[in-house]
């Protein structure tokens, strides 16, 4: 167990010292936003093509989510290890530390949870590797897979979904191979994490009502069509990501910087809902600094899918749980219900399972981010319902497909197939 340990101790380090620097660039993204908010034109488009360009050009691997990636490695540990090496490695780490960051100060809408299962996958996977073989090394797929679970723990402070996550997504064919490994990383990086930043819920308690049975009958419909939203965009994602492909540089970089603009404007007309991972966007949501609006509502799905097809480092999941949250917050003052902040938790987990095909990591993730177990019977619904919404617009995930598109590039060809019924 020594070398999980070691490892999801580097991971926690890291981790604590990412979550620092990202909130520090936000912070710098709401400063110049401040004094000048027609920098946006500039800054924007500026910092994405920077992004895309340190992907591009310094690491290929560390580009969009990072969860792909991991996905791809986990393939590729069976066929050729020396592969993973372009995928997950210390190089991986630098890029997708700086490369997020820049986006997110220039007010690009990304998270860093996705990146932050890469990172903690490289890290895994440098330990393995330094590790003595008369200590008796360990596999380097279980490193992975432990690594992409101690990542998800120590970015949300969610260690049961850090272990949901590593079950559902990354180990769906060798479950058994994992056992209490990944536990011991989750373990350790959760504790190390909770050290340095505190035990805290990611967006805070919220506090909700539990719904009369009259309420539930909306709750399941907008479920499935936030699920469906969700779905769609990750679909969009992937006809972005193959055409892009097709293009020359110079088409690439135009195609960013377009982007970009778009992004820009979006934050000019709507201020700083607008931008960053969108953590800010959940709380003044609940506490009703932000007025819920289908405007709200359209940025943050657009600006996410926009920020993410232009190419740059960054990832989907946080920014997922804001634009769910900011179509049910717009939903429930639409229809007047009494119970907003239900509908804020509920599309927070549809959305993402809509994106991600994993109900149950959303439902546990939203439950331990919020300490809203008192309608996790709701939740259950909620994800359930949105990932049969998904798969009716496509059965496979946007992260199995942009796995694929990673396995593509190297030569490996690997087709996931729809999860069963």
């Amino acid at each position: 167990m020594l070398p999980y340990w070691i490892a999801a101790a580097l991971t926690a380090l890291v981790s604590v010292v990412y979550a620092w620097a990202f909130r520090w660039a936000e912070g710098v993204s709401t400063i110049w936003h401040i004094a000048h908010p027609s920098l946006a034109f500039v800054i924007v488009p500026v910092t994405m093509i920077g992004s895309m360009c340190l992907a591009k050009y310094l690491a290929p691997g560390a580009s969009g989510s990072g969860i792909p990636q991991l996905m791809a490695a986990d393939e590729l540990t069976g066929r050729n290890p020396e592969w993973v090496e372009k995928l997950l490695s210390l190089r991986i780490v630098v890029v997708k530390f700086i490369g997020s960051c820049l986006s997110v100060a220039g007010g690009g809408i990304i998270g860093r949870e996705g990146p932050m299962l890469q990172i903690s996958a490289s890290l895994f996977r440098f330990v393995q590797q330094h590790w003595p073989e008369r200590e008796r090394r360990p596999s380097l797929q279980s490193m992975i897979l432990a690594g992409g679970a101690a990542g998800l723990a120590a970015a949300f402070n969610t260690p049961l979904g850090g272990v949901i996550f590593a079950v559902e997504e990354l180990a769906k064919i060798h479950v058994s191979q994992i056992r209490t490994n990944v536990f011991h990383a989750v373990i350790i990086a959760g504790l190390l994490a909770q050290a340095f930043l505190g035990n805290y819920l990611y967006f805070g308690k919220i506090e909700v009502a539990v719904p009369n049975v009259t309420e539930l009958v909306p709750l399941i419909l907008a479920a499935a069509a936030i699920g469906a939203i969700g779905a769609v965009s990750g679909a969009g994602l992937v006809y972005m990501a193959d055409w892009r492909a097709k293009m020359k540089t110079w088409q690439q970089l135009l195609m960013t910087a377009l982007l970009g603009l778009a992004v820009a404007s979006m934050i000019y007309f709507l201020g700083d809902s607008a931008m960053g991972s969108g953590r800010h966007v959940i709380v003044d949501l609940v506490d009703k600094s932000t007025e819920p609006s289908v405007f709200l509502a359209v940025a943050r799905v657009l600006g996410n899918f926009m920020t993410y097809a232009g190419g740059v480092i960054g990832g989907v999941f946080a920014p997922s749980l804001a634009s769910g949250a900011a179509i049910g917050a717009w939903l429930a003052t639409l229809f007047d219900f009494a119970n907003p902040h239900l509908w804020i938790v509920m599309g927070m987990a549809a959305f993402l399972t809509g994106v991600t095909r994993t109900p149950f990591t959303s439902l546990i993730l939203v439950l331990e981010m919020t300490d809203t177990h008192g309608v996790i019977l709701q939740l259950m619904i909620a994800a359930i319902v949105a990932q049969s919404a998904a798969k009716m617009i496509d059965p496979i995930s946007f992260y199995e497909h942009m796995s694929e598109r990673f396995l593509h590039n190297l030569g490996v060809e690997v087709t996931y197939a729809a999860d069963p019924e």
